[in-house]
């Protein structure tokens, strides 16, 4: 018998499909001390399954772009708090 969340978790997206309402059902009514981290785990999985579809994959040139501009971010923070400490 499945023992932990993780374990759980594991079984229902390995055994059971997290889109499947009647698997849904099931993996609720076999692991009830786990019935709210099921439901999270399953709206999550199922949010991030429609953003598959709707969302076009991510272009390499953007991504390069948005990580140059969070560590300029990062580097300008960094220098206003140490000119802050500074004073």
């Amino acid at each position: 018998m499945v023992t932990n969340l993780d374990n759980v978790l594991f079984k229902y997206v390995s055994q059971g499909n997290p889109k499947s309402n009647e698997d849904l059902k099931r993996f609720l009514r076999l692991y009830p001390l786990y019935r709210e981290e099921i439901i999270e785990f399953t709206a999550t999985w199922r949010a991030l399954s429609i953003l598959e579809w709707v969302q076009p994959a991510a272009d390499p040139v953007d991504e390069r772009l948005l990580v140059k501009h969070a560590k300029a971010y990062l580097r300008t923070g960094r220098k206003r708090r140490h000119a802050a400490w500074s004073k």
